[in-house]
Order: structure tokens, then C-alpha cells, then sequence
């Protein structure tokens, strides 16, 4: 798995390296951007590389290069009014210290190598209206698309649902559109899977006061958010866990072989982490979270029960977690 993986980024980075065609000319802020993506792309490959790496010693040394190298490349892209993903964002951004929070998954970083290569592609596309450009917000929002997409395809990726007869064409398919997340087509198929390593417990998540997003920002804006809300999930989560778009606002997460500490300590995480999203008016976005952890039931049950935990959440003030071992809930 590993080797494949670096084969993966070997191929992505001889994708980056090769000159666009598509760029309005021979620009120096097209070439600057073009620079700064490879160059990105580079440090984010290397950096996933050492993060997998075993060797602690020599690894450790040149990871905090590697990722101080990349705070300053981040640094750049921001001066340069590049819009990034959250992905690249997130992988780009200093890596925890001390225990201190959890490094991003495998599928972050690919989605952010996704987003830099589009960005070296098509610099143009990701440079401000004012550089002079025809403006970003139809090539910025192809590249979050493009990179989102990668983001729910590796994680459809992982071990809860590797079947070989799936081609891409299956696999977008399974695919939710706007998140690039797993979607409720796919989580039915995969809670009747007889190759769940159990036991499966279930987090559901539902953005609070959704409407009043959409109503007061508008719907793009609040497109934009349940984007940001699905790449911070995926950043969050564990390796095998899996998060789907269950509909609207709402999210579901599959933890396979998690016991309900495991189930606990994401949704800690995840609550914690939807509080850094930053809506337009400075306020803070915050989520409701139903956990489930149920010993010998089946997947659908917990899933149902995970629910019935977050609607729990909601009426009892949102920006919570509602364990449902811990308390009575009415399956109807």
C-alpha cells in the first residue's frame, strides 16, 4: 500500500512538472503561481512521505523542515491572494507538536496535491480578479470541485470499501457532488456489507442553523461551508473511518472496528474543529453530534441510533455531542 501511494505521488508530481497550455501566455505572475504550486506540491508529497516514514530519527529532523518550508510557502500563496482549499490549506499549515491535535490522513493530502496541480495547470484561474486576470471564482471553484472530488475518492478508497470490479466511472457514481464525500447511495450499500470490521460505531453531524447561513450569506456561501465543513471532517477522522454526505446538512461517519472511546474522541475532535470555521460576518460556525456505539447490533441500528442522538443535540441547544449509550432515546 505504501509503495503504491508513492507511486501515486511520483505520478502526480510529473503531472505538475509538465507546462500548461491553458494559461493565458507567458505571464510572470502565471509563472510565479506556476512556481509556487510545484514547489507546494513538492514539500506536501515529501512531507506525507515522512509522515509514513518509520524511521523516527532521521524522518523527525527533516519533517520540521518540511513543514516550516511549507507554513512560509502558505504564507506566499496568502500574500499572492491565492484561494485554496481547505485541503491544501490544512497540509500546508504547521503540523501538530506534542500530542497536540492530529496530523491530516492520507486523503487530505492527496486532494491538496489535487488542488496544487490544478492551480499549476491553470494559474490564471486561481490569480485575483485585480492581477489582471478574467477572474477566479469559475476556475477557483473547478479547483475546490476537482480537489474535493479527489478527497471523497480516496476515501472511497480505503479499506472499508476496496472492491475491484469498481472502475472510476462506479466510483463517481458513489460520490456526493458538491462535498466530493461518499454519499447516501453509497452508505446504504456499505452498511449491508458483509466485510464491515466490527464493531462499527456511528457518528452523525448536522451543521447548526444551516437556514440562516443560506439566508444570510446566500447559497453559495453556503455551499462553500458544507465544502469546508466536509474537508475538516475527512481531516479529523481516523485512517479506515469513512464520512458521507447523509443529506442537506447533515453528515454521517462509519468508524469500523472503533470501541466507543474511539467513537467519542473523533467526535471531541470533529466538534472542537468546526468551531475554527469562520463564517462571512466573524462569527464561528458551530455542529451537532449523535454517537452511537453499540456492541453486537447491526450496522443500520446504530446508524438510526446515532440519529435519534443528534436530533437529541439539537433540541437540547446544538454545538454539542449527545452520547446515545448515555442517554434514553425513543427509536419510533
Amino acid at each position: 500500500m505504501k509503495t503504491f501511494r508513492f507511486a501515486l505521488l511520483a505520478t502526480v508530481l510529473a503531472v505538475v512538472a509538465v507546462p500548461s497550455t491553458a494559461s493565458a501566455g507567458p505571464d510572470e505572475s502565471d509563472d510565479a503561481v506556476r512556481e509556487l504550486a510545484d514547489d507546494a506540491a513538492e514539500l506536501v508529497a515529501e512531507e506525507q512521505a515522512l509522515l509514513d516514514d518509520d524511521a523516527a530519527a532521521t524522518s523527525t529532523a527533516r519533517l520540521r523542515v518540511v513543514d516550516g518550508t511549507g507554513a512560509m510557502v502558505l504564507e506566499q500563496f496568502d500574500e499572492m491572494g491565492i484561494q485554496l482549499t481547505a485541503a491544501t490549506r490544512a497540509v500546508l499549515s504547521p503540523l501538530p507538536v506534542d500530542g497536540e491535535g492530529f496530523a491530516p490522513p492520507a486523503q487530505v493530502y492527496d486532494a491538496a496535491l489535487d488542488d496544487l496541480m490544478r492551480i499549476s495547470a491553470t494559474p490564471t484561474a486561481a490569480l485575483p480578479s485585480d492581477s489582471g486576470s478574467n477572474g477566479p471564482a469559475l476556475g477557483l471553484l473547478a479547483v475546490a470541485a476537482m480537489s474535493l472530488l479527489v478527497l471523497g475518492a480516496a476515501a472511497l478508497g480505503n479499506s472499508l470499501r476496496r472492491r475491484e470490479s469498481d472502475d472510476e466511472l462506479a466510483a463517481m457514481a458513489w460520490s456526493d457532488g458538491l462535498t466530493g464525500l461518499a454519499n447516501r447511495r453509497r452508505l446504504d450499500l456499505d452498511i449491508a456489507a458483509p466485510d464491515l470490521k466490527a464493531p462499527v460505531a456511528v457518528i452523525m453531524v448536522d451543521v447548526d442553523h444551516f437556514k440562516s447561513v443560506n439566508d444570510r450569506f446566500g447559497h453559495q456561501e453556503g455551499d462553500e461551508v458544507l465544502r469546508r465543513v466536509a474537508a475538516m471532517l475527512s481531516a479529523h477522522v481516523r485512517y479506515d473511518d469513512v464520512v458521507y454526505r447523509y443529506g442537506g446538512e447533515e453528515f454521517c461517519i462509519l468508524l469500523p472496528g472503533a470501541n466507543h472511546d474511539d467513537a467519542l474522541g473523533v467526535a471531541d475532535r470533529v466538534l472542537l474543529a468546526a468551531r475554527t470555521i469562520v463564517l462571512p460576518d466573524e462569527t464561528n460556525l458551530t455542529i451537532s453530534v449523535g454517537v452511537a456505539s453499540i456492541p453486537g447490533a447491526d450496522v443500520a441500528t446504530t446508524v438510526e441510533t446515532a440519529d435519534k442522538a443528534l436530533i437529541a443535540a439539537k433540541t437540547g441547544g446544538r454545538d454539542r455531542i449527545v452520547d446515545a449509550t448515555s442517554t434514553e432515546l425513543e427509536l419510533a
